[in-house]
């Protein structure tokens, strides 16, 4: 469970406010008394947890975010060209709600409140003089502006840009708007998609994709507060489960401090972080403290990781190793650094960590075909399955301060292709995974990632040069004792 500030009249009242909700609103969203929320306003009494955890839930599922200073709504909005994307956050409080509506109605309408914005902009003149207008006046209070000016700056005059809601859930999307933009900022050329088409037609054609947001606050919920029951134990809450704790669908640790799960248990949130999650996070430790991954806790939430003959950080500069035992090579410069045993491991439950969070975010109808999987994922049955192994490689990817999951669910009711492929990216560090036990498989999955079909639906991980294939299997607990080798950079 996440140890989180305690939410106060004020927060309730401000949320409110941003939201333009009376107390009659509130209530019947988060299905408690009026009162309820009344008598917390005016102080008489704090709501009982069950009521406190509603309340926070239904204002954070509005857009508005909690600070032990405060509330405020965010705006997200994913500025996309040619040669750029990335996504623009506005954060505001009830007192700069006005100055958000001056940026917003630059790409279109605010009437009564309401934005309308277009997603298809040009970078005209007069955009990039309204910008300018923008940062002069509002730049004190909305500093991501510059960055929108920026983004709009560097386009030229007449350029086409996408302003979305959201970052492109999945690959066919993606693809969707890039063809767009070519078509409208190259309306002479005959657009050449066949290249793409070869490249993903097949995987199109056979598999849907999903990614969910990591970016901003989302949670995944099937059912109602009051008809609650976990996707994994199938209790429910009128069966007397639980639902108090905060579930991340990825953890914390890794990033995640955005996608949530509603319907997750606090029973199995419990055994998930104390039995499978730790292994996963050890499993990624290195590359955690690599990449100044922030989670919660001390060193702002970046991982301190002790060994036995040393330990390594990240300072929110730079990553730092300090150990007992290296070791320089004069002839080729390379340093070697022993760091001895480190946080404890099982492997079976790093393969289980990873389709957790693949059945933490998967539609709720797929889960009737994956009945066993859960067995295996939440209790540990079926442990005589040999899992197949998990791809790994290091590739080019855009920084992101979260993992990521990207869920590829086969089409066809029966193939040899895997039902469920799970690619989960902390980084540049890539792991490819096939979801076991699934009633839509006919076969154990083994060597399913060097399967000629496969190779031929997934033909985008060909442009990865070297993958590793990591045996998952073994259930006994090891320790990992990382060896570093620090290699000059090529001139």
């Amino acid at each position: 469970m996440d140890v989180e500030f305690e939410l106060t009249a004020e927060h309730v009242r401000s949320g409110r406010a941003l939201l333009q909700w009376s107390q009659g609103d509130l209530a019947n969203n988060a299905e408690v008394a009026v009162s309820t929320i009344a008598d917390f306003e005016k102080g008489l009494r704090v709501p009982i947890a069950n009521n406190l955890t509603a309340i926070r839930e239904v204002l954070e599922e509005g857009g508005v975010r909690f600070t032990p200073g405060g509330s405020f709504l965010s705006v997200a909005l994913f500025l996309m060209s040619e040669g750029n994307s990335g996504e623009l956050v506005l954060q505001f409080t009830d007192k700069g709600a006005a100055a958000v509506q001056d940026v917003l109605s630059v790409f279109g309408e605010v009437v009564e409140g309401a934005v309308s914005i277009a997603a298809v902009q040009a970078a005209t003149p007069a955009l990039k003089k309204a910008l300018d207008d923008l940062v002069a006046t509002h730049a004190s209070t909305t500093p991501p502006i510059h960055r929108l000016k920026k983004f709009v700056s560097v386009l030229i005059d007449g350029e086409h840009f996408l302003v979305l809601p959201g970052r492109p859930a999945s690959t066919t999307e993606k693809l969707a708007c890039e063809e767009l933009l070519h078509r409208l900022n190259h309306p002479d050329e005959t657009v050449d998609t066949d290249g793409v088409r070869a490249l993903f037609g097949s995987l199109l054609n056979r598999y849907d994709m999903s990614s969910p947001r990591t970016d901003r606050h989302t949670v995944i919920r099937s059912r109602t507060r009051s008809e609650r029951q976990c996707r994994f134990c199938g209790m429910s809450k009128l069966e007397g489960a639980t639902f108090d704790k905060a579930a991340h669908a990825i953890p914390t640790a890794l990033g995640n401090d955005f996608l949530k799960l509603a319907d997750e248990c606090d029973e199995c949130n419990g055994y998930f972080g104390e039995v499978t999650e730790p292994s996963l996070i050890a499993f990624l430790d290195l590359q955690r403290a690599f990449l100044g991954i922030q989670g919660r806790g001390k060193n702002e939430g970046r991982p301190e990781l002790n060994f036995a003959e040393g330990k390594i950080f990240h300072d929110g500069k730079r990553f730092n190793i300090h150990s007992k035992h290296m070791s320089h090579d004069a002839g080729t410069d390379i340093i070697s650094v022993g760091l001895g045993k480190g946080s404890p491991i099982v492997l079976a439950d790093v393969y289980r960590a990873l389709v957790k969070i693949v059945l933490a975010v998967i539609d709720e109808e797929e889960l009737e075909h994956l009945s066993r999987t859960i067995e295996w994922m939440r209790y540990g049955k079926h442990a005589d399955q040999v899992l197949p192994a998990v791809a790994a490689a290091v590739v080019e990817l855009p920084p992101n301060p979260s993992a990521q999951i990207i869920v590829y669910r086969r089409k066809a009711e029966r193939s040899r292709l895997p039902h469920i492929i799970g690619e989960f990216r902390l980084g540049p560090y890539l792991y490819v995974f096939a979801v076991p036990l699934s009633d839509r498989d006919s076969w154990d999955l083994n060597g399913f990632f060097d399967d000629p079909e496969f190779r031929e639906t997934f033909k985008h991980y060909a442009s990865v040069t070297r993958w590793t294939q990591q045996d998952l299997n073994s259930r006994n607990k090891a320790w990992l004792s990382p060896q570093i080798k620090l290699v000059p950079r090529s001139k």
